[in-house]
């Protein structure tokens, strides 16, 4: 199935090569979660600090359904 991903910031650099727009088509199995997506774009866990669904805040083991909207952020540093 697919879902869009939006990365966030540092993470933008995980798109992939030459892609030049915001939201990543990802193809993931049936009953995939959001960290699933985030591996397909080789984006690490650790890296990650806030998800939401479908403008929804989730947890990386949140459940995915086709054409669900993931946007990923990183930890935000800075003040």
């Amino acid at each position: 199935m697919k879902v869009g991903v939006r990365l966030q910031a540092i993470l933008r650099r995980y798109r992939p090569a030459g892609f030049r727009g915001d939201v990543v088509q990802v193809d993931v199995p049936e009953a995939a979660t959001v960290r699933d997506a985030a591996s397909a774009l080789g984006v690490p866990a650790e890296l990650i600090h806030a998800v939401f669904v479908n403008d929804q805040q989730a947890t990386l083991d949140a459940r995915l359904a086709p054409g669900d909207a993931v946007r990923i952020f990183p930890p935000v540093v800075g003040g």
